[in-house]
């Protein structure tokens, strides 16, 4: 099994009952904590220092439920935007 992750898939190559005992199927080291898929153990896509058990498909849509991120992008294009205004607006004349 090539594992492309940096997760603890390489667990089943060193103690496969451990992963066995706890319902994960082959191919996954965890279950998903938002979902209940099966998943990787992995850092958490988010500004906290956490590691959990992620699927592909929540890791992916972390970004777009993230308020941080959108933040980082809404501010300073509001600022931007309102620099500009006030540039066209006060400076036209």
């Amino acid at each position: 099994m090539k594992v492309a992750r940096n997760c603890y898939c390489n667990l089943w190559k060193k103690d496969p009952k451990a992963l066995e005992d706890q319902g994960i199927p082959l191919g996954y080291c965890g279950i998903c904590e938002r979902c209940g898929k099966p998943g990787h153990v992995q850092h958490f896509p988010g500004p906290v220092p956490y590691t959990g058990t992620w699927c592909d498909h929540c890791v992916k849509i972390v970004p777009w439920t993230n308020i941080t991120i959108w933040l980082k992008f809404i501010i300073p294009t509001l600022i931007i935007s309102a620099s500009i205004w006030y540039l066209f607006k006060f400076y036209q004349k």
